[in-house]
């Protein structure tokens, strides 16, 4: 909000990172946050407890994420002799030195729906902020005969939206047919299938069996949406053919990484269009002239997403848009002015729209000269912006 010897704008900034259907921007290796459990101390945890883990990026910088489960069902929290959850060796993807956090048990019966939480055990990864392009993998999803069929479902929380991953193995990821995708190496399948078993998109089932510390059970889960949580369920599914037990099981939980969200601000100031305001009355004058200047600054290393930027003004009944030549016989043809920076955005007479009705729509075609109707106006540059970089839009109108 800006407020100037009584003229009151309300600036709206809008961004989408993800969100929307436009292309989504890469995150530059060097500015993705990544954490492994190899780094991290083997140890037994408790399921009860919540830990602290430490994700960095190739620039040097840290960012703390929340690690906390929630289980229901379990009988016991041993598999083979090891109280879990913990992280060890003894679940990896083939590299011997490879810890991951593992989780398990025995469950009381079989899981029912593994998106809920019963008979499930659920991993809960919290960021403070909002983060995107997050990625985990996950190890040893697969099927013991008679005794348990792992069964893992995972989504990203954002306020009330809930946001499915895209599932990978390094086995292919063909979701056409029946049976282990891609290859028999693997051994679950992944995502929407009816046959062999009944998943969800976000889901994935054992089929067969994988060794311990193979990448057979091997399975790597990617959010592009912004998400504050992420949460990786894990039950038993149910009981098929003349199966009758419910045998212990585990997963390993290799590592995580994320990308930041753009850190977006937008400032506003306003001079006379004589130049700097001299006569700071001279804003109360009727029939003088006001630049506004709007700057866009985007603090992080993160891109913003291909032309997802749009920036609203609500003016004020007592100015008039100047709807002519920003520049009077200067080398400005349009009726702004735009700097782009570093930006690497653009921004042409078709990226203004106008609104008569305070924003309510923005298809309002504005007269030449000073256009009192005009009272909202919309920025919507193009392009990507680039990491750490601003740009500034202007325009002029009179005080009525």
């Amino acid at each position: 909000m800006l407020r100037r010897r009584g003229l009151a704008h309300t600036m709206v900034l809008w961004a989408g990172f993800g969100l929307s259907s436009v292309a989504q921007a890469d995150c530059p290796t060097n500015n993705k946050f990544s954490f492994s459990f190899a780094g991290f101390p083997a140890q037994t945890m408790n399921y009860g407890n919540s830990y602290t883990l430490t994700a960095t990026n190739g620039l040097g910088q840290s960012r703390t994420v929340t690690l906390s489960f929630t289980t229901n069902g379990l009988s016991s929290s041993l598999v083979n002799g090891f109280q879990m959850p913990e992280v060890s060796t003894n679940v990896n993807d083939g590299g011997t030195t490879n810890r991951n956090l593992v989780v398990g048990g025995v469950f009381s019966g079989r899981t029912t729906d593994v998106s809920s939480d019963t008979r499930v055990v659920m991993t809960r990864l919290s960021f403070a902020t909002a983060v995107r392009d997050f990625s985990v993998q996950i190890n040893d999803v697969d099927y013991g005969a008679d005794q348990f069929r792992d069964w893992l479902d995972i989504n990203g929380i954002l306020g009330v939206s809930t946001f499915a991953p895209l599932l990978a193995t390094p086995h292919g990821t063909n979701n056409s047919v029946p049976g282990p995708h891609g290859t028999a190496a693997s051994s679950m399948i992944i995502g929407a299938t009816a046959s062999p078993l009944s998943l969800s998109v976000r889901q994935a089932g054992g089929t067969s069996a994988s060794g311990n510390n193979s990448n057979t059970g091997t399975v790597v889960s990617t959010i592009g949406q912004p998400i504050t949580q992420a949460n990786v369920r894990y039950g038993n599914y149910p009981v098929t053919g003349s199966e009758t037990q419910t045998g212990q099981q585990w997963i390993g939980i290799q590592g995580f990484s994320f990308c930041p969200m753009p850190e977006i601000t937008l400032t506003k100031s306003a001079v006379s269009h004589s130049g700097a305001p001299v006569d700071p009355n001279r804003f109360h004058i009727p029939g003088a002239d006001v630049i506004y200047a709007l700057t866009i600054t985007n603090s992080d290393t993160s891109p913003v997403d291909l032309n997802s930027l749009a920036i609203t003004d609500i003016m004020p009944a007592q100015i008039a848009f100047r709807n002519a030549d920003f520049d009077d016989a200067g080398p400005i043809a349009t009726n702004f002015e735009f700097s782009a920076g570093a930006s690497g955005l653009t921004l042409n007479s078709p990226d203004v729209t106008y609104s008569n009705n305070s924003g309510i729509s923005y298809v309002y075609a504005p007269t030449t000269g000073y256009d009192t109707a005009i009272n909202a106006i919309r920025f919507h540059p193009k392009g990507t912006m680039a990491p750490s970089s601003s740009f500034t839009i202007k325009f002029r109108a009179r005080i009525n």
